[in-house]
């Protein structure tokens, strides 16, 4: 296990990690948790695939279908979370962010880059958590009008690495990310 004594060195860890998300299609970064508030309150975790991770921009950027539930959820409150659980470093990675979606025009490129086959994802019909007859009553209709980009823009990173004496340290944006350690 590491030892951090710096906040800045265990950021800098941090972000290691959420950067092999985007760059290591077998790291658990890859696959964040993303937590909104549902109409009634009670959280609501997926896991969503990320795409992209900034450090220098504090961003990390998911793609959706316009047609989801999260969509609506988004629109009345687009603050929500991030959580990431590194199993191999015993890592917690978990982040408040405000979620813009980008939809039409400006997210073409993005649409360029997502494979063939993984277009389908982007226009299910009937649309995403609809009641249907049975498990494959459901058709693939890609449709870049359908596909919207969240950027994610992280407010806090909070940090838990776990060992024989565990670390945990919380980072603020409006603070410019000093960090502060926090008992585990």
């Amino acid at each position: 296990m590491k030892n951090f004594q710096k906040l800045d060195d265990f950021l800098d860890f941090g972000w290691a990690q959420i950067y092999r998300g985007k760059v290591d299609k077998k790291s658990p970064a890859r696959h964040p948790t993303f937590v909104t508030s549902s109409a009634d309150g009670f959280p609501n975790a997926r896991t969503l695939v990320m795409r992209n991770s900034d450090r220098k921009n504090n961003q990390i950027e998911f793609y959706t279908d316009t047609a989801s539930s999260k969509m609506l959820i988004l629109k009345r409150n687009p603050r929500s979370g991030i959580h990431i659980w590194l199993p191999k470093v015993k890592l917690q990675i978990q982040m408040d962010v405000v979620v813009e979606v980008k939809v039409g025009e400006i997210t073409i490129p993005n649409w360029r880059n997502v494979p063939t086959n993984s277009r389908a994802a982007y226009g299910t019909i009937p649309i995403p958590g609809s009641v249907i007859e049975s498990p494959f009553s459901y058709d693939h209709a890609p449709d870049q009008k359908r596909f919207a980009v969240l950027v994610c823009e992280i407010q806090s990173i909070q940090l838990l690495l776990l060992g024989d004496k565990h670390i945990r340290a919380y980072y603020k944006n409006t603070n410019n990310w000093q960090g502060e350690w926090l008992s585990p």
